[in-house]
């Protein structure tokens, strides 16, 4: 859901609340940052101004460099104005989110794939290293593929005999599987702002992707030697992607469930002890109070 403030001076908006999570329109792409108070943005530096054609040479540059940095509202939208994007379920907000954000200040560990403005804004709030943008880069890229495969390789193949066919099948499906494993590979990379369970749960989802590529090939060529011209098309491309991201999401939510029971168990043994301490006579408070006392000395 978002609030939108687009196109429009960005002095003449509404200041937004502390802790919100900015996006800033670009062409083809959004920029994201933490509204932190005072007019300031903390943000991810990678990809963040408005690109031009002569910066596309620059692009292997843009999308591996980036520091998390404290700017301006205006540098951060650098003209296009701002919405303002709600978290119905935020785990921190407000000055518990800019907190989380200080810490990381002036991190060097940008990535466009795995580690990019929306991953850290999203961490800031919701405790998640997610993108949805690069999940939809990641299906348009199978897409592509699958159609490129479908329309090419499937008619040329029409005409050939069942060796050749298998061959020039076999080699799409090699390369495919492999591409889009090495692109789902990317965007679950583990990156110095990745912390423990964050980096463990992508370690999963690696090893799920690098599975979805050997089983892509031979299901392929499965296709391509029965017939089913459109499983063999769809098989190297969506599979890697499926199987990486599902083994993610699985073991980001068995993850999630573990840290709940955790946190339960904690609450519980808080209120056990506040509970014995009420309990205990006014004496035996004192005691033990002198007895901390004691031992920190």
């Amino acid at each position: 859901m978002y609030i939108k403030y687009m196109m429009i001076d960005e002095s003449q908006l509404p200041e937004p609340p502390i802790g919100a999570h900015l996006v800033s329109p670009r062409k083809g792409f959004s920029h994201h940052g933490l509204y932190i108070g005072g007019g300031r943005v903390i943000h991810y530096s990678g990809m963040a101004r408005t690109l031009s054609v002569q910066d596309i040479p620059k692009l292997p540059h843009l999308i591996r460099y980036g520091c998390i940095v404290k700017t301006s509202m205006k540098r951060f939208c650098d003209g296009h104005g701002f919405k303002v994007r709600k978290h119905p379920k935020a785990k921190f907000s407000g000055i518990a989110a800019v907190e989380r954000a200080k810490k990381r200040l002036y991190e060097r560990s940008y990535y466009l794939y795995s580690n990019n403005c929306e991953h850290f804004v999203n961490w800031c709030i919701d405790d998640t290293f997610r993108s949805p943008l690069i999940t939809r880069l990641l299906f348009f890229f199978a897409l592509f593929g699958f159609l490129v495969h479908r329309l090419l390789v499937s008619k040329l193949g029409r005409k050939m005999p069942e060796k050749d066919r298998m061959i020039l099948g076999g080699a799409f499906a090699v390369f495919g599987a492999l591409a889009m494993g090495h692109f789902t590979q990317s965007a679950l990379q583990p990156a110095i702002g990745v912390r423990g369970r964050e980096r463990r749960n992508r370690y999963f989802g690696r090893i799920g992707t690098r599975i979805g590529v050997m089983l892509a090939i031979p299901l392929s060529l499965l296709g391509i030697k029965r017939g089913w011209r459109l499983f063999a098309s769809f098989v190297p491309y969506f599979i890697p992607v499926w199987s990486g991201l599902g083994t993610y999401f699985v073991a980001r939510e068995i993850d999630s469930r573990e840290r709940v029971k955790v946190r339960e168990e904690r609450k519980k043994s808080q209120a056990k002890v506040e509970q014995t301490t009420t309990t205990l006579p006014v004496e035996e408070q004192i005691a033990s109070n002198s007895e901390k006392n004691t031992v920190t000395e």
